[in-house]
């Protein structure tokens, strides 16, 4: 037992030398000693073991008062890297964007290729020749428009997406572990590591709605800053509410403003979100606004969310799921 706490214990410290390094970019032992609240001695050891592992490179100092130089130890951020692959419509063409991203989080490498012409050995291929590029990625994070179960794509607007097992394609073909992520999801825990400062945002829950030109609408939730994914993964599935709607001829001008009130109105009503969050192609923000405005005048909320439009989701898909796919490689201490 004594020797199961001391391995527990080294781990806890080099866990916390790694984060603390991770976060300063570079520090000399007595600087790393100092903000760990370790001793020099115990931080000695323990750069010395990151460094053998590749974690870190030794630099000596610039300057010297006297007698030898200083070792500055730099976190090396592309020691692991992640891929991210996210399926997302861009001016009406559905396209696969692939990012080699670091553990500082900075892209090292940016590929696109038409979603069309992609099948699963061509996917296969281009994961394949991306790793060989960067031997250093060691974990893959899916997005996708759509919700899996057990791996599988159960729900997608996408024809060719549902039934199939992408995560498990690269971890059998290629032996990389790969997560799969809803794209609201990850666009929604993307605008929170944007607000990631504001407790009134992070507390409570936050709802993130995406309403695409070409598809229906999809919902994600979000507690505390954690994601909930209900039974099955299904939570946010919005295109199944009762509205006795086509979603591939969606309403246009007042009947879109009015569903989207609808929508809005009963997701309030259920969960009494902090925050809203609209994305997608809006109409004119002050009919819109003033169409809700109306709209609860005739169906009052007990607790009215704050409601934004955001034209990011792009953006805020592709950084959550960059960072979702980071968190996995970040070291379990059991």
């Amino acid at each position: 037992m004594k020797r199961a706490d001391t391995t527990l214990m080294k781990e806890i410290n080099l866990n916390t030398v790694r984060r603390t390094l991770k976060r300063m970019e570079s520090a000399t032992k007595p600087q790393l000693a100092a903000e760990t609240g370790l001793s020099v001695v115990t931080v000695a050891a323990l750069v010395r073991e990151l460094a053998e592992r590749g974690e870190l490179n030794e630099e000596e100092a610039g300057t010297s008062t006297g007698g030898r130089p200083a070792t500055v130890y730099r976190f090396d951020y592309a020691h692991r890297l992640a891929l991210s692959l996210h399926i997302h419509e861009r001016e009406g063409i559905d396209t696969v964007f692939a990012s080699v991203v670091d553990l500082r989080g900075d892209v090292r490498k940016h590929e696109e290729r038409l979603f069309d012409t992609l099948d699963r050995d061509s996917f296969l291929y281009w994961v394949e020749s991306l790793m060989q590029a960067y031997p250093q990625i060691q974990t893959i994070g899916l997005g996708i428009p759509g919700q899996a179960v057990e791996g599988r794509i159960e729900v997608s607007s996408h024809d060719r997406l549902r039934g199939t097992y992408p995560a498990k394609w690269i971890e059998e073909q290629l032996g990389v572990p790969a997560l799969l992520e809803n794209d609201v999801n990850a666009a929604l825990h993307g605008y929170l590591l944007e607000e990631a400062n504001s407790a009134e945002v992070e507390n409570g829950v936050v709802i993130g709605l995406y309403f695409p030109t070409k598809y229906p609408p999809g919902m994600a939730i979000s507690w505390n800053g954690t994601l909930i994914g209900g039974k099955r993964g299904m939570a946010g599935e919005v295109k199944y509410l009762p509205l006795d709607l086509d979603w591939s001829r969606p309403p246009a001008g007042d009947a879109w403003n009015e569903t989207v009130c609808r929508i809005v109105h009963t997701v309030s009503v259920v969960l009494a979100p902090e925050r809203v969050v609209l994305y997608g192609v809006r109409p004119d923000t002050g009919s819109w606004t003033a169409h809700w405005e109306a709209y609860i005048r005739r169906h009052p909320l007990p607790a009215e969310p704050d409601i934004e439009w955001s034209e990011r989701f792009a953006e805020h898909f592709a950084s959550g799921l960059r960072n979702l796919a980071l968190q996995t490689l970040e070291p379990k201490i059991l």
